[in-house]
């Protein structure tokens, strides 16, 4: 079964083709440190909701692929 989650999350930085966004927190039980995503084209130091889908934890990573997402402007 394919799990999609929502994720409100800062952008840090983009190396090659992945997005890295911050999150501290737990997911299935496993502290996640870093969010990676696959695909999008992200302004650094700015907030999204990200909505994931194929979601995996590698070494205290969550990786996804991007539905879709929103900048949030505050």
């Amino acid at each position: 079964m394919t799990k999609n989650i929502f994720v409100v999350s800062r952008h840090l930085g983009t190396s090659k083709r992945k997005n890295y966004f911050h999150f501290i927190g737990y997911f299935n039980g496993v502290r996640i440190q870093q969010i990676i995503v696959e695909g999008g084209d992200f302004d650094k130091g700015e907030d999204y909701v990200l909505a994931l889908k194929n979601i995996r934890c590698e070494e205290n990573e969550l990786y996804g692929d991007l539905i879709r997402c929103k900048q949030l402007f505050i």
